[in-house]
């Protein structure tokens, strides 16, 4: 059986994490001023394309600094001496270091004040180690090898710590060096946990794959560091940053893959390299494997999974409305699926900076894709006829979603800037769409309590995958400046939340089911939100990697349960 491992550690530590969090923020924040970094914030080039297109550019030295504008600290620290030049020249200073990278500052310049010599264990121009260097008065040695120890000189008292991305085991080889070298030696193993956790990981890793990637910045000493223990392992390596760089022909004669990144790579550029893989192996697997593999990766790229969700929603509305299944299906199929893809269509920038290769497939087939979206929002117009109601709401929901993009003049923002708007407006089109929508396609329509509760109902599961979804991209909508609710609220509060949404959902449909309001299939439907739920777990302990599969259950969930509803 073919595998792809994902390390539970892969992706941004926690002063990454921040320090790009921050530095996003800070644009949004800072719109009228011009805003900078002091050297990259990152050691990731797709990151810093981002910013770059954010208005963020990289400065190298204080004095590059107009007055009045902006400076971002990045997560490696600089020197005391370098932050005071920046405040003298006017600009405000957001800083960005990374928690840990302080707490060795501080360390630094406690026993540099008490007399000790310090030695750090890391790479003498690594801007982390500069900048603690400068916590010394620039007094501070450093080695990052046996004979780099041994050519060091004489000292009484000594301090040893380490760059905070240092190999731990390297670093402890060389402070037992260091203790039999001096009369008094004090080691403080500032080796951060995220770091050994992710080496720690890859060693145990590679004993169980045949090939290792390492996803991350050719410059970033961490992703280097992961690379050189997968390769001291004795198994194939590749260390690239985007999934381009992958070479087909080889991956596909390895059966077990294991993938890491460094602290600077986020998520999304992980996900793509795992559906990258996935493509370069599914060579291997047998047809009838490899068939509906095939098919669902196209019905995800190409919307129709999505758009196949949104008409089993309508199918489970008509159920529980009483009625029979009418056009609704059919029309939110087409809708659905005529704004996802025009929605992509007029959003290439932002689709272009988080996922070039789903842009360059639409710019591809950029005419047609635009022919069959126009051709869809016609079907479902002409399916509407001739309820009056039912037309006008297609009309305004059509125009809704197609100004979803678009700058509103009198509000002078897009729908989609607006904060938690996406992970709110979609569930509510979803939601109206399966269970007022169906009713508008009968010729006596009553709005009593049942179909508002209904609405709620399947509001409410729309909103879970829609949540999902915006937790997968959370990394990359941050970056192109779309505040989603998990932006808004945190991944942790956001996944509290679907635990919370769920576990009402799983009672409410065993509750009403039990009363006999829902039908008696609507108990499997518990079932199925009981497995999802496990999924979301799963998800949030990043036990389960992205992949075609592991996506399409998002969707799949209401797949399987407008199925159940149609035998």
């Amino acid at each position: 059986m073919i595998k792809i491992i994902l390390a539970k550690k892969a992706g941004f530590c926690m002063g990454v994490k921040r320090a790009v969090e921050l530095v996003f923020k800070t644009a949004r924040t800072y719109q009228d001023k011009q805003i900078f970094t002091l050297g990259p914030i990152i050691h990731n080039p797709q990151v810093l394309h981002l910013l770059e297109k954010q208005g963020v550019n990289v400065i190298n030295i204080p004095e590059e600094a107009p007055s009045g504008s902006v400076v971002v600290i990045r997560a490696h620290g600089i020197p005391p001496q370098i932050k005071e030049k920046l405040l003298s020249r006017q600009v405000t200073v957001v800083d960005a270091t990374c928690p840990r990278v302080i707490k060795v500052q501080r360390i630094i310049r406690q026993y540099f004040q008490k007399g000790y010599q310090i030695i750090i264990i890391g790479e003498k121009e690594h801007p982390e180690v500069k900048g603690l260097m400068g916590y010394a008065d620039n007094l501070a040695w450093v080695a990052n090898n046996e004979e780099e120890v041994k050519a060091l000189p004489e000292a009484q008292q000594v301090l040893v710590v380490a760059q905070t991305t240092q190999n731990e085991v390297l670093f402890k080889q060389l402070a037992t060096m260091i203790k039999k070298r001096y009369p008094e030696v004090k080691v403080f193993n500032t080796v951060c946990n995220s770091t050994h956790e992710r080496q720690e990981e890859v060693r145990h890793l590679a004993k169980k794959v045949e090939a290792f990637v390492v996803v991350g910045g050719k410059m970033s000493g961490n992703t280097r560091r992961l690379a050189q223990i997968a390769r001291e392992a004795g198994i194939k390596t590749y260390h690239i940053e985007t999934e381009a760089e992958l070479n087909p022909a080889e991956i596909k004669t390895y059966r077990t893959i294991g993938v890491t990144a460094g602290a600077s790579t986020p998520y999304w550029l992980i996900r793509r390299v795992i559906f990258g893989l996935e493509d370069a192996l599914a060579e291997n697997i047998p047809w009838w494997w490899r068939i509906p593999y095939k098919m669902v990766k196209f019905a995800l790229l190409t919307n129709l999974w999505a758009a196949t969700g949104g008409a089993a929603l309508a199918i489970m509305g008509c159920k529980l409305n009483g009625i029979h299944i009418n056009k609704a299906p059919f029309i939110a199929f087409f809708y659905l699926w005529a704004m996802h893809l025009l929605n992509h269509l007029t959003d290439f920038e932002a689709t272009r900076l988080t996922d070039p290769s789903r842009a360059n497939f639409y710019e591809r087939y950029r005419f047609l894709f635009m022919s069959i979206g126009l051709a869809a929002i016609f079907i479902s117009l002409k399916l509407t006829s001739p309820w009056p109601l039912a037309f006008l709401s297609m009309i305004l929901l059509n125009i809704t979603g197609l100004i979803y993009n678009i700058k509103i003049p009198f509000l002078k923002v897009k729908l989609k800037e607006l904060p938690g708007s996406k992970t709110i407006l979609v569930p509510l089109a979803w939601g109206f769409l399966a269970s007022i929508f169906p009713l508008f396609l009968q010729n006596n329509v009553h709005l009593y309590p049942g179909p508002i509760f209904i609405f709620i109902y399947l509001s409410l599961l729309a909103f879970v995958r829609t949540c999902c979804f915006d937790l997968l991209d959370i990394q990359g909508d941050q970056m192109v400046g779309r505040e989603t609710l998990p932006i808004v609220l945190g991944e942790k509060k956001s996944f509290k939340l679907l635990y919370l949404l769920i576990g009402i959902l799983i009672f409410l449909t065993i509750f009403l089911t039990f009363k006999r309001l829902f039908p008696k299939e609507f108990y499997l439907y518990s079932l199925i939100l009981i497995g999802f739920l496990i999924y979301i777990w799963q998800m949030e302990r990043k036990y389960l990697r992205p992949g075609v599969l592991s996506e399409a259950i998002i969707d799949g969930q209401f797949i399987l349960m407008g199925i159940i509803n149609l035998i």
